[in-house]
């Protein structure tokens, strides 16, 4: 017998499909699941003829290879708008919601393509076209094509494309980085499944979880005060609220629990998975979790797939129809955070460093868990940990001098599209070097990860040497490069594999910052470097102190006295061997 909240979500399905019969003059396109009755997953190849044909018979809808996989399968999306032209050029009407969907980054779970191509066929060709009145879409169905096919979680190359995307390692999410570059989305959905049965951790213990669908919003602490505010207060709850109404029991993401002696926390804080660094961008970006049933049980289908595509379209539905409901003020507000780059003056604190830690008002939770053996539901309490708490507030610097390895940094920021110029003059600044005293860092919980670096640091005169790259923070990933690029940030690369070899302990860390006090030239010329002219004028305004700072600095008359004092951290002009005081 069908559970109350799967009837729900099949009625919404059919109903759906009933209308784009009577919608659509056409014989109805299937997926290969429909035409094997639920028996057979549509494959990386099928999914390709599908939107391949979908896209042939509707002139709203063209498919696009975004890029090719670490096995050369091509990574497509569909896009629909009532302005194609435009749309797939890069431009459309401002008063028009764009929604970026993704579905199977991870290979073991499928479902989210089904649904998504279930989702494209019914916005081109269904009842739910009316949508196109005011909203267009990017629908990535299969962002793992590799992974799919080979029923493994990784991509070809052995990757989790998921927490990829600070150090953008695999073809396939710089094909979804760039997509967001150039169409920058208002909204975006990253949908997966989640299995209750963790058999190599929780399994072990004799339990299994008992969630259904489960949503999180961008967290990290640096998206956008606005953005996050919007999604939680308003977003978030009301999505649930609407699957819930559905019949689908629905909630705040829950992190993996894999024992019952562990905290609980919510979705991860790194820049790693696509969630939050599409926040960062300024987007309302949010993940969707749904029930990866237990492949051990007896289903209508394999593995109850027709039940579990039922769930995703649900909540997929559930969500687009909330973000259309709150259109304006959505749009509103990804503009304002797009743009924040250009007004520095109000800029909101940089943190380097955040954890969950205790939350006063709720220190503990009960969550459901199911015994293994009997499948009895039980109820089990666990310490809670929603507060995100947040350390090593950074003030943004004029920009970044990279004086080694340019050429593998030089390619980690054309990944990201962050612009650098290369130097081919001496210039003399002032510059902060940090010195990396010792690879051991601190962990403050779970879902925090590991700052893998202590340093000192101390302010210098540098005079740049050709081939060093510099950076300027007066661009839109003004707020991601530090992110990137200090090495205590939690999303530093330098704590990824690939780039933690070349940081030595007991040496100076190689990418200088150039902060805002000293933009100007120490040998007594212009320095020309990006924007400083202009950093120079604001720094000035900002304090008549610092007028006098920026004239010693011009006429190379540093004095021992000469002193100023930012955001609590006091920083003397002094001799090249003296540290920050902080």
């Amino acid at each position: 017998m069908m559970k109350p909240a799967i009837k729900i979500a099949a009625l919404i399905v059919v109903f759906l499909s009933v209308a784009y019969c009577s919608v659509s003059k056409q014989e109805p396109l299937l997926t290969r699941l429909e035409e094997s009755g639920y028996a057979h997953l549509t494959s990386s190849t099928q999914i390709t003829i599908f939107l391949t044909e979908l896209s042939n018979r509707n002139p709203i809808a063209e498919k696009v290879t975004i890029a090719k996989s670490a096995l050369g399968s091509p990574v497509e999306a569909l896009f629909i708008s009532s302005e194609i032209d435009q749309f797939k050029s890069g431009h459309c009407s401002n008063d028009k919601l764009t929604a970026m969907l993704i579905g199977s980054q991870h290979g073991m779970e499928p479902s989210g393509a089904e649904a998504l191509l279930l989702i494209s066929r019914d916005i081109v060709e269904g009842q739910l076209a009316a949508w196109l009145e005011d909203m267009n879409f990017i629908i990535i169905p299969n962002g793992n094509p590799d992974g799919r096919d080979a029923k493994r979680r990784v991509n070809g190359n052995g990757v989790n494309l998921s927490t990829n995307f600070t150090i953008l390692s695999e073809t396939e999410t710089r094909g979804i980085l760039d997509v967001l570059h150039k169409w920058k989305p208002e909204v975006v959905l990253d949908v997966h499944e989640s299995a209750v049965l963790k058999k190599k951790s929780l399994g072990r213990q004799g339990y299994l979880t008992d969630f259904e669908a489960q949503f999180e919003a961008a967290n990290n602490p640096n998206v956008d005060g606005r953005i996050r505010a919007f999604s939680f207060n308003h977003l978030l709850p009301e999505v649930i609220e609407l699957v819930n109404s559905g019949g689908l029991p629905a909630q705040r993401y829950i992190g993996e629990i894999t024992s019952i002696h562990q905290p609980i926390t919510h979705g991860g804080l790194s820049l790693r998975n696509l969630r939050n660094m599409a926040g960062m961008m300024g987007s309302f970006s949010f993940l969707l979790e749904n029930r990866l049933d237990p492949s051990s049980a007896n289903y209508p289908t394999p593995r109850n797939i027709s039940a579990r595509v039922e769930k995703q379209y649900l909540c997929i539905w559930a969500f687009l129809t909330c973000c259309r409901a709150h259109q304006s003020e959505i749009i509103k507000l990804s503009q304002i955070a797009q743009m924040r780059w250009t007004r520095s003056e109000d800029e909101e604190p940089l943190y380097l460093f955040y954890a969950y830690g205790a939350d006063r008002n709720r220190p503990q939770i009960t969550l459901p868990l199911r015994k293994r053996e009997t499948g009895e539901l039980l109820k089990h309490t666990f310490e809670y940990r929603s507060a995100v708490e947040r350390h090593s507030p950074l003030r943004v610097p004029a920009y970044y001098i990279v004086t080694e390895h340019q050429d593998l940094i030089k390619d980690l920021l054309d990944r990201h599209l962050i612009a650098y110029e290369t130097a081919e003059q001496p210039v003399g600044v002032v510059v902060q070097i940090q010195y990396n005293m010792s690879r051991q860092g601190r962990t403050l919980g779970p879902q925090a990860g590991c700052n893998n670096h202590m340093v000192r640091e101390r302010v210098e005169r540098y005079t740049t040497k050709r081939g060093d790259l510099i950076i300027g923070l007066d661009q839109p990933a003004r707020r991601l490069i530090p992110l990137l690029l200090e090495p205590q940030s939690l999303s530093s690369i330098f704590n990824s594999q690939e780039y933690r070899h070349i940081v030595q302990a007991g040496s100076d860390f190689f990418v200088y910052r150039v902060p805002h006090f000293c933009p100007r030239n120490v040998l007594g010329e212009e320095a020309k470097l990006p924007f400083c002219g202009d950093i120079c004028k604001d720094y000035a305004r900002s304090d008549p102190r610092k007028k006098e700072i920026i004239r010693v600095l011009g006429q190379r008359k540093v004095t021992e006295e000469s002193e100023i004092r930012n955001g609590g951290r006091t920083v003397s002009l002094l001799s090249s061997s003296q540290h920050l005081h902080l």
